[in-house]
């Protein structure tokens, strides 16, 4: 567990941001390596970033905020189709 509540925070924040962009991918039916491809990953770096939502360390690459960007890029673009395909 991490000793620093600052960087607690940051941890708890990107495992929402992946669990928030899971969740719109399941709405839309995108596969594990549609959602890589969403995120412009690489499978060794996917594996890693999934790793981390079981609960694993926080991968290097991409750099945090490069990941928390493309994370909240594509979640926005997830759900404008999400409400696209309700309509």
């Amino acid at each position: 567990m991490l000793q620093n509540p600052a960087w607690q925070a940051t941890d708890d924040l990107t495992r929402a941001q992946l669990a928030m962009f899971h969740c719109l991918s399941e709405r839309i039916a995108l596969t594990p390596d549609d959602r890589r491809r969403a995120l412009n990953l690489d499978e060794r770096t996917w594996a890693a970033w999934q790793d981390f939502q079981e609960d694993g360390p926080l991968p290097g690459e991409p750099p945090l905020p490069d990941m928390l960007r493309r994370l909240s890029e594509t979640a926005f673009n997830l759900a404008s189709i999400a409400d696209h395909r309700a309509s």
